[in-house]
């Protein structure tokens, strides 16, 4: 009898442990609504007598946007199927960390099969789209039918035209550029050796200089992340030339972080300078060769430096795609922007039929940053939209327009410090108000909305969030057992990509 007590009361903590967790990530990632609708659901589900004819949604991608307008929808209400040559969704916040061994690139990524497996799933890529008769046409011959299409394809990284950015840079926009970077980066590690047991001295210089370009938060993450691993591991590991190891920051604008305050800018700045990583501002690329860049300075002046690897993370551009999209529905209808497909406030295609044709997230214009958590957001929108609103609302001029809340901005600088840029009010939610503003947050905050946090407490906010974001408790277990793993035993340094010596580059 006691034994049977016992298990009772193991078993109720144990589901009330698992309830509370539930509940508190569904309020943090804003999906508290999905406790209604299901009991508003099934309530309606018991009074309808009929069965109302289901709609066809084809989406076009598989990140932020996509997966969390899918994530959204009923099943019960609509026949989605999603498109992209990608199988699976990847946590693009903890990309640079898998460049360093921090996490290993599986832990990252969520299968679209597994995260929504109501829906249909084609690993193929979309080539064209007729907007009359309402047709996707894929390849490998595959042509899908539509009554809602969601464009939601991301973009690409943006060269700007400058020679030998393409061919000789390496990106971090997608999982496959990270494994690229790591390999190619632990490889020029290796051939440095090798050069120092042949006395090649500028070789070794040459072959451990690894240049970034792009002094947003990518870039300052990836010279955090890279300093650390030549600091705490690569240095140990290989002794004889730790003393070579550079890495150098290259960003066009006359500061870093431009999205931050000026403050936030100027402590990473000097931070980052601090861990040995040389800043160059004011410097433009002007040409990448083959083991060289060129830099156009403020004052006219042209720098040459040797590389390693160089890493390519300045900006994004419109994938062929969503530029042939643009083309096809013509600057007359609407589509004049260079950047993307521009969107009414709901998130609407200009220039298509109403509430047909949605876009989301890096190849929609809307006024909005191209992050992950502006396309996160619209995802939720639009999908709430569809499962609330039904036909009507979706087509509906005076619908409720997207709002973006800005919760923040945050980035890791290295050392086990971090900065972020905080909106309380976000976060909280209390609203704006005269008594939250001159109540709450003044006597809090002091005068000014953002919240700026750096260093130690910096680190445990960057990582507690990037952590209740992750989609799934595969990739928290993953995740943290990789965290716990780096803690204890470091970063490893070579990969299994590397291969054996012939193949070293």
């Amino acid at each position: 009898r006691n034994l049977a007590r016992k298990t009772v009361k193991l078993t109720c903590f144990g589901v009330g442990v698992v309830g509370t967790c539930s509940l508190a990530n569904k309020a943090i990632n804003d999906d508290m609504d999905d406790i209604t609708y299901f009991f508003s659901k099934h309530l309606y589900k018991v009074a309808r007598k009929e069965t109302l004819p289901k709609r066809k949604v084809v989406v076009l991608g598989s990140g932020w946007g996509a997966l969390s307008f899918v994530r959204k929808l009923d099943p019960d209400s609509y026949q989605v199927t999603v498109v992209s040559p990608r199988p699976f969704f990847f946590y693009t916040p903890l990309l640079v960390g898998s460049t360093t061994g921090v996490v290993s690139p599986g832990a990252i990524i969520e299968p679209i099969r597994d995260s929504v497996p109501s829906v249909e799933f084609l690993r193929v890529a979309c080539r064209d789209i007729d907007l009359e008769t309402r047709r996707v046409f894929c390849e490998n011959g595959v042509d899908l039918d539509y009554d809602h299409l969601v464009v939601a394809v991301g973009a690409q990284p943006n060269t700007f035209g400058i020679p030998g950015v393409e061919k000789y840079g390496r990106f971090m926009k997608e999982i496959e550029h990270g494994r690229q970077v790591r390999k190619d980066m632990l490889n020029r590690v290796e051939d440095a050796d090798v050069a120092r047991a042949a006395g090649d001295l500028e070789a070794v210089k040459r072959l451990t200089h690894f240049v970034v370009v792009g002094g947003g938060p990518t870039g300052v993450e990836f010279c955090g992340e890279l300093s650390d691993f030549i600091i705490q591991d690569l240095r140990k590991r290989y002794p004889k030339i730790a003393d070579h190891f550079k890495v150098s920051l290259v960003e066009a604008l006359p500061g870093l972080l431009t999205m931050f305050d000026k403050s936030v800018g100027s402590y990473v700045q000097s931070h980052l300078e601090a861990q040995g990583v040389d800043i160059r501002l004011n410097a433009m690329v002007k040409e990448v060769e083959q083991e060289k860049v060129h830099l156009k300075n403020k004052d006219g002046s042209i720098d040459t430096m040797g590389y390693g690897i160089l890493v390519w993370v300045a900006g994004v551009g419109m994938r062929p795609f969503t530029k042939a999209l643009c083309e096809k529905i013509g600057k007359e209808a609407g589509q004049t922007d260079r950047r993307g497909l521009l969107v009414d406030p709901c998130l609407r295609v200009k220039g298509t039929r109403p509430g047909e044709v949605f876009a989301l997230g890096d190849c929609a214009v809307s006024g909005k940053p191209p992050t992950a958590q502006v396309a996160a957001q619209q995802g939720k929108y639009l999908g709430k939209m569809f499962r609330h609103g039904s036909t009507h609302l979706i087509s509906d001029p005076e619908a409720s327009p997207f709002e973006y809340k800005h919760q923040g901005s945050m980035a890791y600088v290295g050392k086990g410090e971090a900065a972020a840029e905080l909106n309380p009010n976000a976060l909280i939610k209390l609203g704006r108000s005269s008594i939250t503003d001159h109540m709450w947050w003044r006597s809090l905050y002091g005068e000014c909305d953002q919240l700026k946090i750096m260093g130690v407490a910096g680190f445990a906010i960057w990582r507690s969030v990037y952590f209740s974001k992750l989609f799934s408790a595969r990739n928290r277990w993953s995740v943290a057992s990789d965290w716990g793993r780096t803690a204890l035993f470091g970063r490893p340094a070579s990969s299994s990509a590397q291969g054996t010596a012939a193949c070293v580059a």
